[in-house]
């Protein structure tokens, strides 16, 4: 009997999957508005801390200019993410363009 070799596992598809992975990882958040999410939930609270400031005015409460303020927070999308999404946005435009043209052509000789 003979005994069959396993195939090494091209690297080349191997990095192919993991660049894939993550385009559907980062196409998925950038689409699904997680970002844009955060940033209502700071205006709704400078909008609750603008109501609260006309509440305490209009009962004659000492102002202190520090209970208003919304703490500013940290953005964390640093250089990968950044570069994760200009990478996922070139592939879709490469893929929306491209395969628009493919379809074009294909038109063109069956018309």
């Amino acid at each position: 009997m003979k005994m069959k070799k396993k195939n090494k596992p091209n690297p080349f598809l191997r990095v192919l999957g993991i660049l894939f992975i993550i385009y559907i990882s980062l196409s998925i958040a950038s689409f699904s508005g997680y970002y844009e999410n955060k940033i209502n939930e700071e205006v709704t609270l400078t909008e609750e801390n603008i109501k609260k400031f006309e509440r305490d005015i209009k009962e004659n409460k000492e102002i202190d200019i520090n209970n208003y303020i919304v703490s500013k927070k940290k953005d964390y999308r640093g250089f990968a993410s950044n570069m994760g999404d200009n990478f996922s946005g070139f592939v879709e435009k490469l893929l929306t363009e491209e395969l628009g043209k493919v379809g074009n052509v294909i038109k063109k000789l069956f018309s």
